[in-house]
């Protein structure tokens, strides 16, 4: 896929570009920038239109629209335009999209065997497709484009990686749309895009949402539950006991047998309600301790006064200098800091320590009403006032198994969430380990890629060029891209962290990717916006020297935006120009007429 043209309906404003392509595809594509007023102090060489033209193709080949895009923000200007953009197909033949700025979501598609058809004044009926919308004509533009190589991804997901901004030399990869976003939107089709099996890349990501949806619901399940999981067991052992319990006691109610119950009440006071209560009593004890142990620590004040250290030494007649002053303020100051500290952290250990007393209490309470209800049961003559007692202490079992029968439901659920966790962690390492054998692997494509690329920064940039992919700290499928030094295996240059290094990387990436595919139903063209801007002469020749090698044999058309200023000259200073054919959209500081829309900046 490679561009021919791109029109609007307002030629006077916007004129048409034909692009080098096809058979012409071995002349460089250069949207050219010059100086024609340099004594203009007014006038700007940086604010022609240059990138906008990034945002028109990206905008014709159906991206979705943002407020901050220059169509949007600018609706008042570009409401009448309507663009259109010729693609040269793999297939041989060619399609042509119209698109309109007030209406972005009403795209025309028309596919013809010849180029150079101009469809601007074409009705409706002219054009194989009409009014579809953006998701429907994506669909069928990602069909006609029949990009193999990406399914099952559509070409929207990697054309701006060959459509680079000055915002996109940032990494090689991780381009400016993504930078915002999540790996997962992104690196799963790396890894496809490099031969890799990217389902289990995909799959640690599922598998990370998974465990912390599930973790998340255990906690909130786990609100609900008095109990924790590792408790289940216990739990429904206590449960059938009292299950027993209880039975036993309305046995023995309802014949009047209550001295059975009678030494369970009592054996309940003795063994349970006394020894918590004790425990009780115990802990009260020694939170008024801790309280009070708080209470005159935080009453305590440091008491040191450097005047009056110095107004000591002063009376002994000792020279007291001010560097053991500073050295005294220092102390002051570090023990106030850590006074205040120490302080804050105390009346959190104070405020605890009173919710924990009150929560004692409350508890003894209830105890101490349940022991006196048993023993009054214990101390009862009356076989009838014993019998309706009884019952209602039965009825309060009943309750309490009820309510834990209820709280073993509630911690199953917790339970089953656990393992559902547990098990998904398993599944994790799983794929983890499976990502681990597969980038110890490298691809065929990767091979080739890695080959291509080294040699590439070897040539541009005296470099050996490093490429790999590997498991980071997460555990996650990542890449690592860098320079070597010469002579060195396992030292790494700083050089490609550099802006001007990191943006020849970058383009150096672009080719060796399309050199590896140029043969394959893929993209076959790369639009790099200021790549020669603030590079050293020799860079750019090296670099232009590349990239003249790999259109050569016409199956990569090469896209290029640059003002004079950036233009490569050689060893005595002169100009390195491009052929005349090659220029294909001058650009300068005339005002409006110099600008690719001829019109006042936006």
């Amino acid at each position: 896929m490679q561009i021919s043209r791109i029109y609007s309906n307002r030629p006077a404003i916007f004129a048409p570009i034909d692009f080098n392509f096809g058979d012409h595809a071995d002349r460089l594509n250069v949207i050219y920038g010059e100086v024609h007023q340099p004594r203009d102090q007014k006038r700007d060489s940086h604010n022609l239109g240059k990138t906008t033209l990034i945002h028109v193709i990206d905008f014709l080949m159906l991206k979705g629209m943002s407020p901050d895009h220059f169509l949007v923000k600018h609706i008042d200007r570009f409401k009448d335009f309507v663009f259109f953009i010729e693609i040269a197909l793999n297939s041989g033949d060619f399609a042509t999209v119209r698109r309109s700025a007030s209406d972005p979501n009403k795209v025309a598609m028309q596919r013809h065997p010849q180029p150079n058809v101009d469809m601007t004044d074409a009705p409706d009926d002219a054009w194989d497709h009409v009014d579809m919308s953006r998701e429907e004509a994506g669909k069928l533009l990602d069909g006609w484009l029949n990009l193999t190589l990406l399914k099952p991804y559509d070409y929207r997901q990697a054309i701006t990686y060959f459509l680079r901004s000055q915002a996109d030399y940032r990494d090689e990869l991780q381009l400016a749309k993504f930078a915002a976003g999540k790996d997962r939107h992104w690196k799963p089709f790396v890894a496809h895009l490099f031969g890799f099996n990217e389902t289990s890349v995909q799959r640690k990501y599922e598998l990370d949402d998974e465990i912390e949806r599930l973790k998340q619901k255990q906690a909130d399940q786990q609100t609900t539950v008095q109990f924790k999981e590792d408790q289940l067991p216990e739990l429904i052992a206590r449960i059938k006991v009292l299950q027993q319990q209880v039975d036993e006691v309305e046995t023995n109610i309802d014949a009047f047998k209550f001295e059975p119950e009678e030494r369970r009440l009592l054996r309940d006071v003795v063994e349970t309600i006394e020894a918590e209560t004790s425990e009780i009593n115990d802990r009260l004890y020694n939170i008024r301790y801790d309280v009070r142990q708080i209470d005159l620590a935080l009453n305590h004040k440091d008491k040191f006064d450097v005047d009056e250290i110095a107004q000591v030494f002063d009376e002994t007649k000792v020279l007291f200098p001010d560097s053991l002053k500073r050295s005294y303020e220092e102390l002051v100051a570090f023990n106030k800091k850590v006074t205040r500290e120490r302080n804050m952290a105390l009346r959190r250990r104070r405020e605890q320590l009173v919710t924990e007393e009150g929560e004692l209490y409350v508890r003894k309470e209830v105890l101490d009403e349940q022991r006196e209800g048993q023993l009054g049961i214990l101390r009862g003559t009356d076989t009838f006032a014993k019998f309706k007692e009884l019952q209602k202490e039965l009825s309060q079992q009943r309750a309490q198994l009820v309510y834990l029968e209820e709280q073993q439901k509630l911690l199953e659920h917790v339970a089953e969430t656990a393992r559902l966790a547990r098990e998904c962690e398993r599944d994790r390492g799983r794929v983890i380990d499976e990502i681990k054998t597969m980038v110890a692997r490298p691809t065929p494509v990767f091979e080739r890629f890695s080959k291509i690329f080294n040699s590439y920064c070897q040539r541009v940039l005296n470099h050996d060029g490093i490429f790999y992919f590997w498991v980071n700290s997460n555990n996650n499928f990542d890449y690592q891209i860098g320079l070597q030094l010469p002579g060195q295996v396992s030292a790494t240059s700083s050089l490609s962290e550099g802006t001007s290094y990191k943006k020849l990387v970058c383009a150096l990436f672009d080719l060796a990717l399309l050199k590896v595919y140029e043969n394959a139903h893929f993209f076959h063209f790369v639009y790099h916006d200021g790549i020669f801007e603030a590079l050293d002469d020799r860079k750019k020749i090296a670099l232009l020297t590349v990239i003249r090698e790999q259109i050569a044999d016409k199956k990569t058309q090469y896209i290029l935006t640059l003002i004079d200023s950036d233009m490569p000259r050689d060893a005595d200073q002169k100009r390195i120009e491009f052929g005349k054919d090659e220029v294909i959209v001058h650009l300068s500081d005339d005002g409006n007429d110099g600008r690719l829309f001829k019109m006042n900046e936006f």
